[in-house]
């Protein structure tokens, strides 16, 4: 680390002292943020999860049922996605409250590097399904295809979010 990134965490850390020691002096404000931050967490990946397997299980229906399907999971994107902005400003106040440790820890750069893939598997299903929306014919079991696809990674990796984050939670 160069002399700047020495300053920068030593700001940092002087800029987030207030908030470090109301939340580890208050443990009703301790409690709110980490049950903010696994609610949030449960109700993102659970709808999303949720919603993955019917997209998995979609191809053995019949077009109607898929239609619906694709409806449900346009509309469920909404709520996953607030659930998911609440987790990550929680998983904000959590950072801030321990900066010293989360700094240098490797579970949670590796949970910050999961999140970022869940977000870009999030984009790469918006544009199946947008594709999926404008053509209904050969080019929509390419993005049923792609879809199928992105539901499983997005398993995947709400899967190893939520691992990490108990290797994280052990590990302080």
């Amino acid at each position: 680390m160069g002399p700047n990134t020495i300053v920068l965490i030593r700001d940092l850390i002087a800029f987030t002292a207030p908030w470090r020691s109301l939340f580890n002096r208050s443990a009703p404000v301790e409690m709110s943020v980490v049950g903010v931050h696994v609610l949030s967490m449960l109700v993102a990946g659970g709808l999303a999860i949720a919603h993955d397997r019917g997209t998995l299980r979609a191809g053995r229906w019949t077009a109607a049922i898929r239609g619906h399907h694709f409806a449900e999971l346009h509309a469920v994107h909404r709520t996953v996605v607030v659930a998911l902005a609440i987790c990550m400003l929680s998983g904000v106040a959590l950072f801030a409250a321990d900066l010293k440790t989360f700094l240098v820890s490797v579970p949670f750069w590796i949970k910050m590097a999961l999140i970022a893939m869940l977000l870009g598997n999030a984009l790469l299903m918006t544009s199946a399904e947008g594709a999926l929306r404008v053509d209904s014919g050969g080019g929509a079991a390419v993005a049923w295809s792609r879809i199928r696809a992105s539901s499983i990674v997005s398993v995947l990796l709400w899967g190893s979010i939520v691992l990490v984050s108990i290797v994280l939670s052990l590990s302080k």
